[in-house]
Formats: structure tokens, sequence, C-alpha cells
């Protein structure tokens, strides 16, 4: 899988070098590496299984292969996909994430998709122009340039794979109408802008589609938290138990069984196995997040009362996005996240609390404008090394800036005022959260990195 991020927090300038992130140094070439599987804590997650890693790698470099000799074929790479339980979309990374709308698929999910639920296939550069550049013989595509088969290839292929049987997320990924893609894919002002700005174009909701259906025939535990159908929580849950129960007595009656022989799936003080209750999907979600996303107040207290984890899976964290706890936070579910506070430690609570964050784009806005300085500014710093510099601002509740400060200094008190004055007339904040989600003032901080010519 091409995995390539455009850091649109770093700007790099003939006279001066500046960047806008949030803590580490990164550039215009910075990539992201694979991601080892002895890297990752144990956890239920099948993508976190080695072999599900390897196996996803390969698949994703035979179908580049295919893409690149102008042998894909966009229905039978679905079903094959399908067939092999890999539900992953067809997306490209674009400055401001992964992009599937202009390849003919939406996903209700708060903060997009990450590059491990999708199959990234290419990445858009600032400059507009895919990478790697797609074949011109690619089968299975419309007439026109390659960057068009490439789209006609990845749109056929969602739209496959969501109407596959065997596709468990439709709830939550929906093809779009022709219509609709291409106008995601529209340019407007720069080559692929559309692109850019569709991936901060959220739907209606901040987690799933509000029209889910009636339960399927073999629906998972997420698919009825979703729903809020408790009855059918309780047989799934009730029927692992029974399943775990039979295993551990056949495993006690075999000759010369030890205790460790015993399959264990969870502490024995628990009265439901971790099992399905507590294991993730393709997009990290658990069954207690999905009912917490849907806001079904009986699922989440069935969930709970099965000793579901407020953090989720268990290689995740209180913090992550899609913890559980965290979807109550974000969406200002106060009392339920009081109700799990006891659940989880003093020390996890309180990191769950916030400093004030820049809203989406406005660090590209902000790199922009720095290009500007850097031409007034440049020559000014006559030095070989790069030295790093925080603009900090104090922040209200209301995401409203009270006071700057730019240090260390440098030798001119002129740029050191006018970097100052950039940040509050460009730069937007939302405010700080308190552990429950309450807004609340802080420090915002972007660092700057400066070399003169």
């Amino acid at each position: 899988m091409l995995r390539r991020t455009i850091a649109a927090s770093s700007l790099i300038l003939a006279s001066l070098a500046v960047s806008g992130c949030g803590g580490g140094t990164s550039g215009d070439d910075e990539t992201y590496v694979e991601e080892s599987p002895a890297a990752e804590p144990p956890c239920a997650d099948p993508l976190a299984d080695p072999a599900v890693l390897a196996r996803n790698r390969n698949a994703d470099r035979a179908l580049k292969a295919a893409l690149a000799s102008g042998r894909a074929d966009p229905i039978e790479e679905a079903q094959k996909a399908a067939a092999a339980g890999d539900f992953r979309l067809v997306a490209a990374v674009t400055v401001e994430g992964i992009d599937t709308r202009e390849f003919g698929a939406i996903c209700a999910l708060r903060g997009g998709l990450n590059p491990r639920m999708a199959r990234v296939v290419t990445y858009y550069g600032e400059d507009g122009e895919p990478s790697p550049e797609p074949s011109d013989t690619a089968s299975g595509a419309a007439e026109g340039g390659s960057e068009d088969k490439l789209v006609a290839f990845a749109r056929a292929f969602n739209q496959t794979l969501i109407a596959d049987p065997a596709y468990p997320y439709r709830d939550v990924c929906r093809p779009l109408a022709a219509q609709e893609a291409d106008a995601a894919g529209k340019d407007v002002g720069s080559a692929r802008g559309a692109v850019v700005r569709a991936v901060s174009e959220a739907p209606t909701r901040a987690y799933g589609f509000p029209d889910l259906g009636p339960l399927q025939t073999g629906a998972t535990l997420a698919d009825a938290a979703r729903r809020g159908n408790v009855a059918a929580m309780r047989r799934m849950l009730d029927a692992e138990a029974r399943e775990l129960k039979k295993a551990e007595a056949a495993a006690s009656d075999k000759p010369g069984a030890k205790a460790s022989d015993k399959p264990t799936n969870g502490p024995t003080d628990r009265p439901t196995p971790v099992g399905m209750i507590d294991a993730p999907d393709l997009f990290g979600m658990t069954p207690l997040a999905w009912a917490m996303a849907y806001h079904r107040d009986e699922a989440v207290r069935f969930l709970l009362s099965r000793h579901a984890s407020p953090s989720g899976a268990q290689c995740q964290a209180l913090v992550d996005r899609d913890s559980p706890m965290q979807i109550a936070r974000a969406s200002g579910w106060v009392g339920m996240v009081q109700r799990m506070k006891p659940m989880v430690s003093e020390d996890d609570y309180a990191a769950l609390a916030e400093e004030p964050k820049l809203a989406d784009g406005s660090k590209a806005d902000f790199n922009s404008e720095l290009g500007k300085l850097g031409e007034r500014y440049g020559t000014i710093f006559h030095k070989d090394e790069m030295t790093r510099h925080a603009l900090t601002f104090k922040v209200d509740a209301h995401g409203k800036m009270t006071s700057c400060e730019f240090a260390p200094k440098t030798i001119s008190p002129e740029f050191d005022a006018d970097i100052c004055k950039l940040g509050r007339d460009v730069l937007e904040w939302q405010p700080g959260r308190d552990s429950e989600g309450r807004p609340l003032g802080g420090e915002g901080k972007v660092m700057i990195r400066l070399r003169g010519t």
C-alpha cells in the first residue's frame, strides 16, 4: 500500500523555512513506513494480526501491479476482495486525508478513514497530479486520460464491493451516485481542489447513516448495537458464553488436562468473556462504540452491564478518537461519560481533557501566508542551521485568541511582531475541552522552523 502524506503543516521556502505543527518535524518528502507487526500491542483487532497485515500488503501489491499493467478488472478484483473478507475500499491520499468520495463511495466516520481502512492506490500532491501515474491501458475504465481510467476503476471496484452480499458495512459506507462523485472531483480553483475539500465535508451524521434497515441474517454484535437491539445482543453474547463453557468442559474432560489447558478469553470474574463484546471492526469501532455513536441508551447500558470496555478494544486507549468514551464525550453525552468514569483510572480520565486545536484548513492557510512573510524577512536570518520556535496563544472557551508569544525571539523584533499578527489574523482555534467535553480555555501552540538564505 502506498502510504505517503502531504505535510500540510510544513512549508519550505527559498529564503525562509517555516513549519507549523503540534510537535515534531515534517517535510514534503515525509513518508509513512510500513507498520511492523511486532510493534503492535496484543489486541483482538484482526487488522493487527501479522497474518492479516501481510495478506493485505500482498493483495495491495498485486492490485497495483495489475493496474500498472492494464490487467485490472474492477468487478473481478472487488469480488476477489469480498471472497477473502477484505472490505477495504479503494481510496486516494489528498492533502487533507484519505478520500473515497471521487472514487464513488462515502463513509460516515468522524475523522475520516485512515490508511489501514482503505486500499490507497494513489495520492494527489499539492500540484494536483496523481502518483504513481496510472496505466493508460487499464482495463474496465472509461475513455479518457490515465487519471480518468484510475477513477473509473476505483468507482466500479468500490460500488461492486459495497453491493456484494458479504459486505457488512453498508450502514457506514455507501455508494455515491455518478453525478455526486463527479461533483466531488470537479476542479475548483486548482487541480484536485474539490477532492481536497471533499474529505472535510462530513455527512449529516458523525458515524454511520440513520436509515439502517432491519437486522439481517448473520448480523454481528455491532450491527445489533447500531440498531439498539438489546434482545439480539443478549442472544449473541449468551450463545458465545455457552460455546465457551462447552469448550472449557471439553478441555477439562481430556485425560491429564490441566487448568492452564482451558480456553481463556478473559478474566474469570467477568460474566461475559471478552470475545465479541470488545472486538473492533475495520473502523476500529467496538459494539459499545457504535452504540455510543448512535446514542442507543439501552444498548449502551446493556453492554456496560456485560463489562464492555469504555476504552474499546484491548489495544485501544481511552483517548483514541474511536473509543466508546471519546465518542460519548465528543457527542456531548455528558451523563454517559460520568457513568463510565468509575470504570476507568483517574489518570486515564484526566487525560481526556485536551488543549485547544486548530480548525481544519487553518494551518494550510497559515503556511500559505508564511510564504509572503518569508519573502520579506528571509535575508535577515544569515545562518545555516535551522532553529525551532514556538508560537503560543492563549485561547478562551469560545476559541478566541487573547494573547500571543513567540519564543525564542529572533534578531528581528519586527518579524516577531508580524508573525504573531499573522497568527491572530489567519489561525482559527477550536476551544479546549475538559474530561467531559465541556469547552474551556487553554493554550494553543504552533511550531515554526526558521532558516535564512
